[in-house]
């Protein structure tokens, strides 16, 4: 769908919001769904969603959406969701190209923006202090307090990020090692070690000290900040999985930067301030590190062309290849 279209099916859904059809639409940004802002004339603004044609069902939606309220309900700085007129979470809207197309609508943190970007992070031009890191690990904590709390929503569905979903044959985002750039050494060595992950994460275990609902996209362009505040976003790929993986995720693409050793401590320290994070945890943390890799490698291998996939086929590839041979070399040593 392009972007004409699609504001044209955002504005064919207004009106169940009880929005007037000539409310300005902005676009912001298109990844895996477009996101528009909205700003009814006196009014609060909100963010609406356009979800990609069958990248989520129906009830995979609503799940993330009711997530999200009881979150709200227990305190945790995420998007309020704005019902339609008719009380519905999700509203299901035809659009000019004749599919019905899923559409949400979420309040707009205003004077929040985003913690940074992942390029800045990844060349080192982020300018972050520790202590950043420090509210952001402990942003991570209460969430994953809370949501262990809620367990699951009636009506869970949502998919698991596993040992199966990060580095199995059908791996959530994607096989990384189907980028043709790899040589066949390459992905002898991505496949070796697939199964070297695979041992450690079943090892590391499913216990609820550990592994629950998390977020799953932890990054800097998906935190808020405004003011000493931090507001947890986009949860469109929610599910179950290891906490540590959304630290993983928070860190991953600070792993060049020259203050990583200070960011990283910061956010364990964070996290520690609201939930455990035993010692014995992070002997896994490598192992979160190139899963969550390798899942951007399965992910970029899907969409070439695109310019975010194209800058982790550049620049993550060769990073996440020396972070193999490294875990290879030390699985190799126990």
């Amino acid at each position: 769908m392009d972007q004409a279209v699609a504001v044209e099916t955002v504005r064919g859904a207004l009106g169940r919001y009880g929005l007037q059809d000539n409310t300005p639409i902005e676009f912001v940004k298109y990844r895996e769904n477009y996101v528009f802002r909205i700003r009814p004339q006196g009014q609060t603004s909100y963010a609406v969603r356009l979800h990609r044609e069958g990248y989520r069902s129906d009830s995979e939606v609503r799940c993330e959406l009711e997530f999200l309220k009881a979150l709200i309900t227990r305190g945790v700085d995420v998007p309020e969701v704005l019902p339609t007129a008719d009380g519905e979470l999700l509203c299901l809207v035809k659009g000019t190209d004749g599919v019905t197309h899923q559409v949400d609508v979420l309040v707009w943190a205003e004077g929040a923006v985003p913690l940074g970007d992942v390029a800045e992070a990844f060349d080192g031009t982020a300018s972050l202090s520790p202590e950043t890191f420090h509210r952001i690990g402990a942003l991570a904590a209460t969430f994953h307090n809370e949501a262990t709390t809620i367990g699951r929503v009636e009506g869970f569905n949502r998919q698991a990020w596993d040992y199966e979903g990060l580095v199995g044959e059908r791996a959530l985002w994607g096989d990384p090692c189907s980028i043709g750039e790899l040589s066949g050494q390459d992905v002898a060595l991505l496949n070796n070690v697939k199964h070297e992950l695979k041992d450690e994460l079943v090892s590391f275990g499913v216990g609820t000290d550990r592994y629950g609902v998390i977020h799953a996209d932890f990054t800097p362009e998906n935190i808020l900040v405004r003011d000493k505040e931090c507001i947890l976003i986009d949860f469109d790929d929610f599910g179950e999985g290891w906490h540590l993986f959304d630290l993983a995720t928070l860190l991953f693409f600070y792993l060049p930067h020259q203050r990583y050793p200070d960011y990283q401590r910061s956010a364990f320290e964070g996290y520690r301030s609201v939930r455990a994070l035993p010692e014995e945890h992070l002997k896994s943390w490598d192992a979160m590190l190139l899963s969550r890799g390798l899942s951007y490698m399965g992910w970029a291998s899907t969409r070439r062309g695109d310019d975010a996939a194209e800058f982790v086929v550049s620049r993550i590839v060769p990073m996440v290849l020396d972070m193999a041979k490294t875990y290879s070399r030390v699985s190799a040593g126990h």
